[in-house]
């Protein structure tokens, strides 16, 4: 009884992970975020069918090919992240932001 309560409130903890990631995702639009919440996903899905599986089910194999995927869907989100390029500097009123430089009299300033 008691594996059957941590199975189902790990896949219940997975499945708020990912509703969390895809609001995220939904808010930035960043591919991290949907990679993770996709992996978050596909690991309580596997926790569900686990649940319903016998001990000694041969099904079991698919259960942990699920998982695997799950895990290679979130280590493909942090690749694909760290591939990408640098996001562009950030704009004020349509112009590069321009910083003072510490020390500095008068006009002087430049832009980072």
């Amino acid at each position: 009884m008691s594996a059957d309560f941590v199975s189902g409130a790990t896949m219940a903890a997975a499945l708020v992970i990912a509703l969390i990631f895809f609001r995220y995702w939904r808010q930035t639009r960043d591919r991290l975020f949907l990679g993770f919440a996709l992996g978050f996903f596909v690991f309580s899905a596997s926790r569900l069918m686990l649940a319903f599986l016998d001990e000694d089910d041969e099904g079991q194999i698919y259960v942990y090919g699920l998982r695997l995927a799950a895990f290679l869907l979130i280590f493909a989100a942090i690749v694909d992240k760290n591939r990408s390029r640098p996001a562009p500097a950030p704009e004020h009123n349509g112009r590069p932001r321009v910083y003072s430089s510490p020390g500095a009299s008068g006009s002087t300033s430049t832009t980072r």
